[in-house]
């Protein structure tokens, strides 16, 4: 028996972030309502078949996101374009916009994007973690920082600095006639730069290698299994644009996620490391923790 997709983890936490937003995003007032006879070949066929029946598909990562067959689909786009953040900043840059000028790397980026595409603008901010001598210029061998023992960087950006690390996802919406798809991105690279102008960051390269590349190219010599489990770690804001290797899902459920990940070092030296990291969710005491 199907599941329900807007009972799934994917559909409640595009959902949920889609509530951050002002006016505040309801997909379900978009959803036209199953279509049975619907031909969409160019997604995967349990995509597909979750059309057919509800009218609506979640994938199993929120990186496929969830997919519907639309109603009103140009209010859609009406409100994404108007939508704004609490702040009251533009929430979403649109490729190929008819009322700005093109922007040849977003609209690169939209390449693979059914119909209009929306990526959501991502605006650094402070980290509230305590200035330390580390921070000083010069740690790596001049002025203060110089004969001290510490960890190094390029390893430790695998376990991460900041207890608290900023997000970098993105929502990417692609919004057409005969079906609307979004989706979270892992690395968002459209950001917005001091003088406001919309600016395309290095992430990009991490992006349209793993999540345009690898996720969205079909592989005919690759089983979906491992396209749908495997990640690529290419050089990005996470791992401090330090490192290149692999992270395979080895067990994937609801409430279990194993990871296991490879990476090399690209400065300094070859030096590569692997961890497992197990996450979950449990109710033994009545609520989910």
């Amino acid at each position: 028996m199907t599941t329900n997709p807007t009972t799934t983890d994917t559909f409640r936490k595009i959902a949920a972030r889609l509530t951050m937003f002002r006016p505040q995003i309801d997909l379900t007032q978009y959803f036209a309502g199953p279509d049975p006879n619907v031909r969409l070949y160019g997604e995967k066929p349990y995509i597909r078949h979750q059309l057919e029946k509800y009218g609506v598909a979640a994938a199993t990562t929120t990186l496929d996101g969830v997919t519907f067959l639309p109603k009103n689909w140009d209010e859609l786009i009406r409100q994404l374009r108007t939508a704004k953040t609490p702040d009251g900043f533009d929430a979403f840059a649109e490729g190929q916009s008819p009322e700005k000028s093109s922007h040849w790397a977003l609209d690169l980026s939209m390449a693979a994007t059914i119909g209009k595409g929306f990526r959501e603008i991502w605006r650094p901010t402070l980290s509230d973690r305590p200035l330390s001598t580390r921070d000083l210029p010069g740690r790596h061998g001049f002025g203060l920082g110089r004969d001290r023992g510490q960890w190094s960087d390029g390893y430790s950006s695998q376990f991460g600095k900041d207890p608290q690390p900023q997000d970098i996802t993105s929502l990417h919406f692609a919004v057409a006639p005969d079906r609307v798809n979004v989706h979270i991105d892992e690395t968002g690279f459209v950001f917005e730069g001091a003088d406001g102008a919309l600016t395309v960051g290095p992430n990009f390269a991490h992006h349209a290698g793993n999540e345009l590349w690898w996720k969205s190219n079909p592989h005919p010599h690759l089983p979906d299994w491992a396209i749908e489990h495997i990640d690529l770690i290419l050089p990005n804001s996470a791992n401090d644009f330090s490192r290149l290797g692999l992270s395979v899902d080895m067990y994937r459920r609801k409430d279990l996620r194993v990871r296991v990940t490879g990476s090399c070092g690209i400065f300094g030296g070859f030096e590569c490391s692997g961890t497992v990291s197990i996450s979950g969710t449990h109710d033994l005491l009545g609520s989910k923790r």
